[in-house]
């Protein structure tokens, strides 16, 4: 069952990080212009890429927990690393505060999670809830994609100008 999820995981997460891409090359005119943006982009990536690398993580892992352990950990650690990052920048950025702050600020414990099934197996059984590690991980990895997907939304609808109009600069001619 969970070979099946990680495969479909896999999939999903490497097939809309190269949407995300797509609209990263459409929109890299406007977006290259501001740091904030191009952080945001990034994270977006981190969104896409980090379950994806998880769930290849435990397909090759063929029962060796070692493998996904170390995988999860590090990818989970790294979603940390970006996710504080771009908390960070909230401060100082207008266009971060709102629904992307938001965002970012329900993902931390999502990567924290990873990172803490990872390091302790049985953490789900201690808290009561009756999954496996890897299945405790699977729920997480989908909590993360749909994280992603909302934050993907949120920019790619965004219409051209409307954050550097909220920033104070001049907004686009085509608004």
């Amino acid at each position: 069952m969970e070979s099946a999820f990680y495969s479909t995981s896999a999939q999903v997460s490497f097939a809309l990080l190269g949407l995300w891409w797509v609209v990263v090359a459409e929109r890299r005119g406007e977006w290259r212009e501001r740091a904030s943006r191009r952080r945001q982009a990034y994270t977006v990536s981190m969104y896409f890429m980090l379950p994806g690398i998880m769930s290849l993580g435990s397909l090759v892992s063929a029962g060796q927990t070692t493998v996904w352990r170390l995988t999860f950990g590090l990818a989970g650690a790294l979603g940390v690393l970006e996710t504080v990052a771009a908390l960070w920048e909230t401060r100082t950025q207008a266009d971060y505060r709102g629904r992307v702050g938001a965002l970012l600020g329900v993902t931390l414990p999502f990567y924290l999670a990873v990172v803490a099934v990872a390091i302790q197996t049985t953490l789900a059984k201690d808290l009561g809830i009756n999954l496996k590690a890897l299945e405790t991980e699977a729920v997480v990895v989908s909590g993360l994609l749909f994280l992603g997907v909302n934050f993907a939304w949120l920019l790619f609808f965004e219409r051209e100008g409307e954050a550097t109009a909220r920033d104070g600069a001049p907004a686009s001619s085509d608004r």
